[in-house]
């Protein structure tokens, strides 16, 4: 795959860093066997269980579960890498994104749904698309935080349920925001939706490329990250996904973080959506419980007028309720 070794090679650096700093390699754990020691350490088998019985300690054991979830990414991403497995690679983004999503969702941040787009996009890199459902229903109201994920998000859920109205409302304010001065990676990103919004595959094209210069020249993602852009990835998919036809005239951008090889194995196999990747230890069974639960649909709170936040504590209940249903 393409950036592999470049990505093998910051790892083990990092590891190795690790390992001559704090005398342990975590996150940046290399077998099979350290993964299982780290997650059969913290719990008892019969805990889960006891867990289950008393609802009143699902809402902590439930955090604490999903707080942990980079190890499972790193050392999939670097097995899925030293493989040459792209089906590895599509299951470690599918379980790692859904972790990240459910994770958020029961995190106070005082933000709207605009804080799930990375991870949203993130997931439509292994074609989990059904995750928009839960994190981005049709009838939420509009992201308005001042930030590009706001007005992308309003772009791909217009998109995604083909809501005409909304439509002409998310290029509107799109149009506003692209006349900013801008980061590259935010313009570019807003041009490519637009663009497939517009059925224009050359503007989409050019709005991809600069995407990915923009990606590598961000301060925000590390440098692993920049080896494998997962931001891009998910674009790209989603075009094809909302229209196959407009999507076959998109180039691939050619920039490194952009693996051709990954997307040529999607194409070959059908854009199948990922699966779970790891089966987590008897010891985190409540960590399996979660992972396999029907994803409850998020809400919001209007906290001030036609001002919404999240309503954590809510999307929490629902989940314990599809983990333990009442009865």
């Amino acid at each position: 795959m393409d950036n592999a070794q470049k990505y093998l090679s910051l790892y083990n650096k990092l590891a190795e860093e690790r390992q001559q700093g704090f005398a342990e390699t975590y996150p940046y754990i290399r077998s099979w066997d350290e993964l299982q020691q780290l997650y059969s350490v913290e719990l008892e088998p019969e805990d889960t269980v006891k867990l289950l019985v008393n609802r009143d300690d699902l809402p902590k054991a439930i955090a604490r579960c999903l707080r942990d979830t980079q190890p499972i990414e790193l050392f999939g991403c670097y097995q899925a890498f030293t493989t040459q497995d792209c089906q590895m690679l599509n299951d470690v983004i599918f379980q790692s994104t859904r972790q990240r999503l459910l994770s958020s969702a029961i995190t106070a941040g005082g933000t709207d749904h605009s804080s799930f787009y990375h991870n949203i996009v993130a997931a439509f890199a292994a074609n989990d698309f059904e995750i928009m459902h839960t994190f981005a229903p049709a009838d939420l109201p509009f992201c308005k935080y001042p930030y590009y994920n706001a007005p992308a998000l309003n772009l791909i859920t217009s998109l995604y349920y083909q809501d005409s109205a909304k439509q002409t409302e998310a290029l509107a304010l799109a149009a506003k925001f692209l006349q900013k001065k801008l980061p590259v990676l935010d313009a570019a990103v807003i041009n490519f939706l637009v663009a497939l919004m517009l059925g224009d595959s050359h503007r989409a094209s050019e709005a991809l490329q600069q995407a990915s210069l923009g990606f590598a020249r961000s301060r925000v993602n590390s440098t692993l990250e920049k080896c494998f852009a997962l931001e891009l990835h998910g674009l790209y998919n989603f075009a094809r996904y909302i229209d196959p036809v407009l999507f076959a005239q998109i180039c691939m951008p050619t920039a490194a973080g952009f693996s051709k090889s990954f997307a040529e194995w999607q194409r070959d196999n059908a854009y199948v959506t990922g699966k779970l990747f790891y089966q987590y230890p008897p010891e985190r069974e409540l960590m399996n419980l979660i992972l396999t639960a029907k994803l409850p649909q998020l809400t919001l709170i209007e906290h001030k007028k036609n001002s919404f936040i999240q309503d954590e504590p809510a999307f929490l209940g629902k989940l314990i309720d599809a983990i333990v249903p009442i009865g």
